[in-house]
């Protein structure tokens, strides 16, 4: 039987959401899958020339492979985030989920970089795919990054970070001050997008043989900003 394209119009109409999903319209913030997890490609010398993947569990062909970034400036350099891959489930307040990855470049030195993704999984016609709603984002290991359910002030997760500026006669793993970022996702624009950012106004260590630590002692300041957003 032949249907009408302005009756389909009306029932999309009608119906909403259902009558996209059964359109086969990708459906948006369901529950992220089971998933796996892969480091990349090692060189000889044990460092990374390839991303780390993400694939979702017995479909090896729905899967996030971390990209490599070009270092900034006039360097040749091509970071590989393949090292220590991770990842944890982000639950959303309408029932659904993300997953936040991450995965580490290192180039033999005492420094290392995390890049980061909050990945969507987007159920469609052919099985899904999984989506990055974050533009790059890396941090050094001498930052502090998290991911933080706020629900005062956004009911999606929130992710925060803080990166160490550098001073005078400053040693790397030294004490520093340190500018935090907060980044929250906007619909609109269907990506995390930066809320704000400030200077600490005391001074954290930098790390070496332990964890850095600022978010949690800067919590009530951050909090504080958001809900004066």
């Amino acid at each position: 039987m032949r249907v009408n394209r302005c009756w389909i119009a009306v029932w999309i109409v009608l119906l909403g959401p259902l009558a996209l999903a059964q359109l086969g319209a990708p459906r948006k913030n369901a529950a992220f899958p089971r998933f796996t997890l892969t480091g990349g490609d090692l060189d000889g010398d044990g460092l990374p020339t390839s991303g780390a993947r993400l694939c979702v569990l017995g479909r090896r062909n729905i899967c996030y492979q971390m990209p490599s970034q070009k270092a900034s400036g006039e360097s040749t350099v091509v970071y590989q985030f393949g090292l220590d891959p991770r990842s944890e489930r982000l639950p959303l307040a309408d029932g659904g989920s993300w997953a936040f990855f991450t995965g580490t470049f290192s180039g033999g030195g005492s420094g290392t970089l995390e890049r980061l993704a909050v990945l969507r999984f987007e159920w469609d016609a052919d099985a899904g795919k999984i989506v990055n709603l974050l533009p790059f984002m890396a941090v050094t290991n001498a930052s502090d990054r998290a991911m933080w359910t706020v629900p005062s002030a956004s009911p999606y997760p929130i992710l925060v970070r803080a990166d160490f500026i550098w001073g005078d006669g400053e040693t790397h793993f030294g004490q520093h001050y340190y500018t935090v970022e907060v980044w929250r996702f906007e619909p609109q624009s269907d990506q995390y997008v930066k809320a704000f950012s400030y200077r600490t106004k005391r001074k954290y260590d930098g790390g070496d043989s332990k964890p850095v630590h600022v978010l949690s002692p800067e919590r009530q300041e951050i909090e504080r900003r958001l809900d004066a957003k």
